[in-house]
């Protein structure tokens, strides 16, 4: 884990260097080091920003690509191995879990004493809102987005959009569109985020 002299490092780099993009990936180093687990990880790509208080157990079994983001609060349960894609986005109080009790058993209830592990995998270019949950076994594939506060039970789809508990499908990309993005730009790296508001409400469920 860096002492506190490489983080001051870190922060001042950030603000002194002339080239932008310098100054962002300090930015990033930065966070990155924050996070008392991240040099325990099995892999983390380039660019990828973990926010310090993203709890990791077992981080040895967890690999992130690059340009990715685990937001604050994130809890992940990594006893089954956990795979993070590039340019992924994991919002605020996201949970993976990776084990589960035995329930099917012939002689205990709730459940035995055998514990059950399964991997999770994160494809490229997934979005997954802010207070999901994402069981273990289940796989998201490329370009999927899991909306905020799903239960994640079953694999999803590429480019599907999922949302509810338990999680279903409730819409898709344009899977042409997508796939021309990913061509030409395929990960917006900047943290100059611009505010749109968009005026009117929603409209009534049917």
């Amino acid at each position: 884990m860096p002492n506190k002299a490489s983080k001051l490092t870190y922060k001042i780099l950030s603000v002194i260097l002339p080239s932008k993009k310098l100054r962002r990936k300090m930015r990033q180093l930065g966070e990155l080091d924050k996070n008392p687990n991240f040099h325990k990880l099995k892999h983390c790509g380039t660019g990828s920003v973990i926010r310090k208080d993203a709890k990791l157990y077992e981080p040895q079994n967890i690999s992130v690509g690059d340009n990715c983001y685990i937001g604050s609060y994130n809890t992940i349960y990594a006893t089954g191995n956990v795979d993070i894609g590039n340019n992924c986005a994991l919002a605020e109080h996201v949970t993976i879990i990776t084990l589960n009790h035995n329930y099917q058993s012939d002689t205990m209830v709730p459940f035995d004493n055998y514990s059950i592990a399964q991997d999770v995998f994160i494809g490229d270019n997934v979005w997954i809102g802010m207070k999901s949950i994402i069981l273990a076994g289940c796989r998201i594939e490329e370009g999927a987005i899991v909306a905020a506060g799903s239960v994640v039970c079953k694999s999803v789809p590429s480019c599907a959009i999922v949302g509810g508990n338990p999680a279903k499908i409730i819409g898709w990309r344009d899977k042409e569109k997508y796939k021309e993005i990913i061509k030409n730009n395929p990960y917006k790296e900047t943290m100059d985020w611009k505010l749109i508001h968009k005026e009117g409400y929603k409209d009534y469920l049917k």
